[in-house]
Parts: structure tokens; C-alpha cells; sequence
């Protein structure tokens, strides 16, 4: 039985601005596209938007992102070098920010943070299904 090889995009964000953010989100939508699952390009941009925000708003800006094919969607992960776990509440109605996590996690198939020695791992993860039920 023949192994797939596992295809993904690993980059180093050193100093990520505000103006970096549409270049990395065509990254995405062109390593999807090559690895057939560009039905799942509206929920993968919107999750590596909230999280380069929040690297962009929470820490000095140094970050990594790493987009995984999986057999059944796609894994990505931000991690960056600060130690504070981020929280997924949910939004209050008057507030003006807050809701980007919690958006991305009705709508991923799972997200999860995890410590690391320096700094942290933000990662979710959405099946094809998902991209199918969004109509994309």
C-alpha cells in the first residue's frame, strides 16, 4: 500500500503588518486550489485573517503559518512567541471586537491552542464537508 506524501506550505512571518495579510491570504487560496479543496478557501482565508490579526494585535508580530493538506480537508496553524493562550468567548453584543475566534469556531471543524516552550500554537482544522455546507 502506497503512502501519500504529506503536502504543506510552511513560511516565517518575521514583523507581519497589516499590508502582508492579502499577499499570505493568496497564498492560501493558490495552495488550495493546486491540492483540488478551493471549496474551502472562504473559511481557510477568514480563519488566517483572525489569526494573523491576533499575532498582529496580541504580540511583537513574529509569527509562522503552516498549511497542511489532510485526507479529509485542511489543517493551519499560526504559531508565534508570546505565552498568553488565546480564549474563545462569546461576543458581547456592544462590543467592537472579540468575535473572530468564536466565528472561526463554529465555523472550523475544530481549533485548539496549545503551549509550546516559546510561545504558542493556534491551529484549526476543516473537513471538505464543511466547505460544501458553506456553498463554496
Amino acid at each position: 500500500m502506497a503512502v501519500s506524501p504529506v503536502r504543506q506550505h510552511h513560511m516565517v512571518l518575521p514583523a507581519i503588518g497589516p499590508e502582508s495579510m492579502e499577499c499570505v491570504r493568496e497564498i492560501v487560496r493558490v495552495l488550495l486550489r493546486m491540492w483540488r479543496k478551493s471549496e474551502l478557501e472562504f473559511v481557510t482565508e477568514l480563519g488566517v485573517t483572525e489569526l494573523l490579526t491576533n499575532v498582529l494585535k496580541h504580540t511583537p508580530g513574529d509569527c509562522e503559518l503552516l498549511v497542511r493538506e489532510m485526507p479529509d480537508g485542511i489543517l493551519v496553524g499560526v504559531t508565534d512567541f508570546e505565552d498568553a493562550l488565546p480564549t474563545v468567548k462569546d461576543p458581547d453584543g456592544d462590543a467592537e471586537g472579540g468575535r473572530g475566534l468564536f466565528l472561526l469556531s463554529c465555523l472550523a471543524d475544530e481549533l485548539q491552542s496549545q503551549p509550546l516552550l516559546y510561545g504558542k500554537q493556534v491551529w484549526f482544522r476543516i473537513g471538505q464537508a464543511a466547505g460544501r455546507e458553506e456553498g463554496q
